[in-house]
C-alpha cells in the first residue's frame, strides 16, 4: 500500500497501466472492478497499517489518510476503461481470448 501511495503521486502512462491491469487479471482468471478497488483505498480498513509501519524505514511516517487519499486520486483513471477493456475485465472464464490477444498485441506494437 505504501508503494501504491508513492506511485499514485507520480506521472504514469495511465492508458498503459489500465490496460496491463485488465490483461493481467484476465490471465489470472479474475475480474477487475475499479470502483471496488477505489473503495478499498478510500476506507483503508483492508490494510494492516501496523504491519506496514514495521516494513517502512522509521524516518518515513505513515499517514493512512494521506496514503489512501493519494491512491483514490492517483488511480481514479482505472475507472475509465475502454469498451474492450470492460469486456475483458468482466470475463473471468477467459472466453474473450481473441480480444485479449488483440489488446496485448496493441501494447507490444506500441499501441
Amino acid at each position: 500500500m505504501y508503494d501504491l501511495g508513492i506511485f499514485a503521486t507520480r506521472p504514469l502512462d495511465q492508458p498503459l497501466v489500465r490496460r496491463l491491469v485488465v490483461l493481467k487479471l484476465w490471465q489470472a482468471r479474475d475480474t477487475f472492478d475499479a470502483e471496488r478497488l477505489l473503495g478499498k483505498f478510500k476506507h483503508g480498513t483492508s490494510f494492516d497499517w501496523d504491519d506496514l509501519v514495521q516494513l517502512v524505514h522509521k524516518a518515513h511516517r505513515i499517514d493512512p489518510g494521506k496514503v489512501t487519499g493519494d491512491c483514490v486520486r492517483g488511480f481514479r483513471f482505472l475507472t475509465e476503461l475502454t469498451a474492450d477493456e470492460k469486456t475483458l475485465a468482466a470475463d473471468p472464464f477467459r472466453r474473450e481470448h481473441a480480444l485479449w490477444e488483440r489488446l496485448r498485441g496493441e501494447i507490444e506494437g506500441g499501441r
